[in-house]
């Protein structure tokens, strides 16, 4: 009998190993970003919506508002696994030596799919059959607790 006891498992996944390329499902992408890494992507997003270049110091600065502080060996190493998972595309920014990064679509798909699951899960609509703003918000918030869900 041999001593090899590995009975075929798989190896863990490591934090920054990239997913197949033919994964439809975001979910699993996205929990296999480490949470820092998910940060990154949502900082990126979060600059670019505002209008401010995303450089690595500005990024920084962003995740700032979470994290006490942020090293620049971890920041690159995140983003590098952005780049290699193509969420983030990185250009030659400041005079040639300082990367500047931009959300891909792939990366703006897979926020979007997080953020409607969390709506979804949180029974959350901006709009009802009719269009009208709010009021399906004011129709959840009058229910009894206990019956949010209930249809």
């Amino acid at each position: 009998m041999p001593d090899d006891d590995s009975r075929d498992l798989e190896p863990p996944a490591r934090a920054d190993a990239s997913p197949p390329a033919d994964t439809a499902d975001d979910r699993r992408a996205w929990v296999e970003l480490t949470g820092f890494q998910r940060d990154c992507l949502e900082a990126v997003a979060r600059r670019e919506r505002d209008g401010y270049p995303c450089y690595p110091s500005g990024i920084a600065q962003t995740l700032e508002q979470r994290y006490p502080a942020v090293s620049s060996g971890r920041l690159e190493s995140s983003l590098r696994a952005l780049v290699d998972r193509s969420l983030v595309a990185m250009r030659e920014g400041l005079a040639g030596h300082v990367p500047a990064y931009r959300l891909t679509g792939a990366g703006r798909a897979l926020l979007e799919g997080r953020a409607d699951r969390l709506a979804a899960l949180c029974d959350r609509r901006d709009t009802d059959d009719d269009g009208d703003e709010g009021a399906a918000r004011a129709e959840r918030a009058d229910r009894p607790l206990g019956t949010r869900n209930e249809r």
